[in-house]
């Protein structure tokens, strides 16, 4: 029997499922995770006014069981997915991942009015690799689903919609920290409105780490969206810095790695 799934576009309406979905049930009630969530109401707000389209909601028999992100990128001509995600155990393997992306592989085939009309090249994603015991990695998944490997780099993948499209990435240049005196002798955590929540908590669970492993170091928290000036004299809005140094290690990759370097940025 065919799972009763439903697609709905995520809109003001569902914004609370769109981003309440990922939040683990254990922490429903948790600060880090409701900080999370009011950063991506912001950010998905402000991506439904500039697009009209941020997200796809997949309800299983009524029940919100995954979603699909994804943006514009102009310059490309294509369109990025920044997250495809079936959070909880019991709507694995049921379909829900399949139907999303085969949902925004149909609407992009028509043509946008973000690119002038034209509907776009191909959809790229770099999938996350952090999937729980039991799920089917998003790698696997896309692979399975058509996508292809950019050039040499296997966690970047495209799925062409028009016929002999090949997907050249252009090349992006990355922020570069310019250097405050007054960031010198403490910590700063800047961040801002982002499509996942959980960045919000990672970056709690860094601040927490240090905190850790350095006592009696003060600590500042920037929003890059409500204090534009300080993100633009510094020249990044999101980052960790320390005693005026730009922390390049991961806590979750390699937290042997993060606090080394915490440590000899504070020498």
């Amino acid at each position: 029997m065919e799972e009763d799934i439903r697609i709905v576009e995520a809109a003001e309406s569902n914004l609370d499922d769109l981003c309440r979905l990922c939040i683990p049930p254990e922490r429903q009630a948790d600060p880090s995770f409701m900080k999370g969530v009011e950063l991506k109401k912001i950010w998905a707000r402000d991506i439904i006014k500039q697009w009209g389209s941020v997200a796809k909601i997949a309800y299983l028999e009524g029940t919100p069981a995954g979603l699909i992100q994804y943006i514009p990128v102009l310059e490309e001509m294509v369109v990025y997915i920044t997250c495809i995600f079936v959070p909880h155990r019991e709507h694995w393997r049921r379909g829900v991942g399949r139907r999303l992306l085969t949902s925004l592989i149909e609407d992009m085939r028509n043509p946008k009015s973000w690119f002038s009309g034209e509907s776009p090249s191909a959809l790229v994603t770099r999938p996350f690799p952090g999937e729980k015991p039991g799920q089917y990695p998003a790698r696997s998944f896309f692979r399975d689903m058509g996508f292809k490997q950019v050039g040499e780099d296997p966690s970047l993948l495209y799925y062409p919609l028009k016929h002999g499209f090949v997907y050249r990435p252009v090349e992006q240049k990355k922020p570069i920290y310019i250097h405050q005196e007054d960031d010198r002798g403490k910590v700063v955590i800047m961040y801002n409105p982002s499509f996942c929540l959980w960045s919000y908590v990672f970056l709690k669970r860094s601040e927490q780490e240090i905190r850790e492993a350095v006592q009696s170091l003060h600590v500042r928290w920037i929003n890059s969206w409500e204090e534009p000036i300080e993100a633009k004299k510094r020249g990044i809005s999101e980052g960790i810095i320390v005693n005026g140094r730009l922390i390049s290690s991961f806590m979750l990759d390699d937290r042997e790695a993060f606090i080394k370097e915490v440590l000899a940025a504070l020498e």
